[in-house]
């Protein structure tokens, strides 16, 4: 029985691909490097962020990689009203608070940014813990994984976890709980797919998964 889930942010209850790639697409100009799609952006996209701006020709170490970052969350910051959760989210995390399943959210962004973030879309109130990095450089969840269920005192075989990339499935791994990946954010299918991993398409069906 499940009686928490745990939240990815970007992609999985935020849809926020298209900003991300256009904020990209920016530094990839500014650095001299081919532009790319949002289809492109994810057939390849993959964590930790700095081992993927360097397969884009990014500066991905270093000052040049810090000043990226730095240029990146301040461009996000200023345009991330321009987005909307995913069709379904509010209903979802709605559904489950009626149910009385708690919810966190595990996230490769900086905490402070997240808090902001999940009060703008008014979604705060649904989460008993919103775990962030201390930082901005989006390195990945595995450091933060362990302790995320310990902090809430919640058995992870009492637990699922929602995301959208394979970095996902991973983390779900190291915690010892079940895990779905959502195909609308930021990796495509058949990637998600490598993994055996539980796909949904619709955030909706995470209340079909959990009452069955």
């Amino acid at each position: 029985m499940v009686r928490h889930v745990i939240w990815d942010w970007n992609g999985t209850l935020v849809d926020d691909v298209s900003l991300c790639v256009q904020i990209l697409n920016q530094e990839l100009k500014t650095h001299q490097c081919e532009e790319i799609s949002i289809n492109e952006y994810r057939q390849k996209f993959f964590f930790p962020v700095a081992c993927y701006y360097k397969k884009l020709g990014l500066p991905y170490s270093g000052s040049k990689y810090k000043g990226l970052a730095i240029r990146y969350i301040c461009e996000y910051r200023k345009r991330f009203k321009e987005c909307q959760l995913h069709n379904g989210a509010f209903k979802t995390l709605e559904w489950l608070n009626s149910q009385r399943i708690s919810q966190s959210i595990l996230s490769a962004g900086k905490k402070s940014d997240l808090e902001s973030f999940v009060k703008h879309f008014a979604v705060d109130h649904f989460f008993c813990f919103i775990d962030g990095a201390k930082d901005i450089e989006a390195r990945g969840k595995n450091e933060r994984a362990h302790e995320h269920l310990s902090e809430m005192g919640i058995n992870p075989a009492d637990a699922l976890l929602v995301g959208d990339t394979n970095h996902d499935w991973e983390v779900a791994q190291i915690i010892g709980c079940r895990s779905l990946l959502f195909t609308r954010g930021h990796v495509e299918t058949d990637r998600l797919k490598r993994d055996g991993s539980t796909l949904i398409t619709s955030l909706s069906q995470v209340c079909n998964w959990v009452s069955n």
